[in-house]
């Protein structure tokens, strides 16, 4: 399996689109913050805008036939290019399949149209991949035309939107799943100077040591076995990987390991000594505190608070902690 394969799939994204906003002149839509678990998107489909992010205070035009993702749930607007105040007064009108917003007497004559949803990811764990997307991550599809697949599914679930013929619901639900696949991507493909997981994964001299560390994370890499796989010799496998990620492979292979072993704590039916061997740890008292030293909290106490759907109350990530956090709800 590729990398990004493999690391969606250790995220398991849970898509849906829940609402449509139909928009005159003059409008201001703000969403309250969702994240870390929850990703929300707007698809545009017509007319243009421009996303605010308070936090960050970074202001993103928006082109008709984009689509925006905020992989770290921030709190942000939609609005008229330009606008100053909050704009006409918007109502919401429920659906049989998706709500509505609109500021029109007849939505029919809008200039804007988006298809709005989230993504959940369920582990509640912190992943190296939602860690390397930005915050907004923008996809201008229709000016693309590599993006075609992409546009295509897009225009797919308007369709099945617009026509609500049986079967839509479920329809529209899977195809948002796969929507985030998509989207990563398509971002992968258009940015050759990525850093990090992405930067890997966009390598084609790197990309190798980074799959066989997600084939096989309980195998006893070293640096040289893992420049064989790349076909580089260990000084220059070494060299570009530490420039391109900020880190030595060898921290990245406990990164991966850290988060798989969060993954299969989650999900139960195996001991503690197991997990630690699956990700190539011999002994189980080194996998409890290599664990520990990545996310704060103990194995253990990882499973039951992963199991119970419940936070870990007082549990702080501990100092140099990345990548694993403790679990918890929203």
């Amino acid at each position: 399996m590729d990398p990004l394969s493999e690391l969606v799939g250790w995220l398991d994204p849970r898509g849906r689109m829940d609402l449509r906003c139909l928009f005159g002149q003059d409008w201001a839509a703000p969403h309250d913050p969702i994240g870390p678990w929850r990703a929300p998107f707007h698809i545009l489909l017509r007319g243009r805008c421009e996303l605010w992010l308070p936090e960050s205070r970074a202001l993103v035009p928006l082109e008709e036939g984009s689509l925006v993702i905020l992989p770290r749930g921030s709190a942000h607007v939609l609005r008229t290019a330009g606008l100053e105040g909050e704009g006409r007064a918007i109502r919401l009108k429920p659906g049989e399949l998706l709500d509505l917003k609109t500021n029109l007497p007849r939505p029919g004559k809008a200039d804007t149209d988006i298809l709005c949803g989230e993504f959940e990811f369920p582990g509640r764990r912190r992943s190296m991949l939602l860690e390397a997307l930005p915050e907004p991550m923008v996809i201008p599809f229709a000016q693309h035309p590599e993006y075609v697949w992409l546009e295509g599914l897009v225009r797919l679930m308007a369709h099945e939107i617009e026509q609500q013929r049986p079967g839509a619901a479920a329809i529209v639900a899977q195809l948002s799943g796969t929507l985030f696949t998509l989207a990563v991507r398509a971002y992968l493909e258009t940015r050759p100077e990525l850093s990090g997981v992405l930067g890997l994964m966009a390598s084609p001299r790197l990309a190798a040591g980074l799959q066989a560390m997600l084939q096989h994370p309980g195998k006893a890499w070293t640096v040289a076995s893992l420049a064989d796989r790349c076909h580089l010799s260990r000084a220059t496998f070494a060299r570009e990987f530490t420039r391109r990620v900020g880190t030595g492979p060898l921290e990245l292979l406990t990164t991966l390991r850290m988060e798989l072993a969060s993954r299969l704590l989650a999900q139960g039916g195996q001991d503690t000594a197991s997990v630690g061997e699956a990700v190539g740890y011999r002994s189980e008292a080194a996998f409890n505190r290599a664990f520990t030293r990545h996310a704060g909290v103990t194995p253990g106490r990882f499973r039951r608070a992963a199991s119970g759907g419940q936070g870990v109350q007082g549990a702080q990530a501990a100092p140099g902690a990345n990548f694993i956090a403790t679990p918890f709800m929203q």
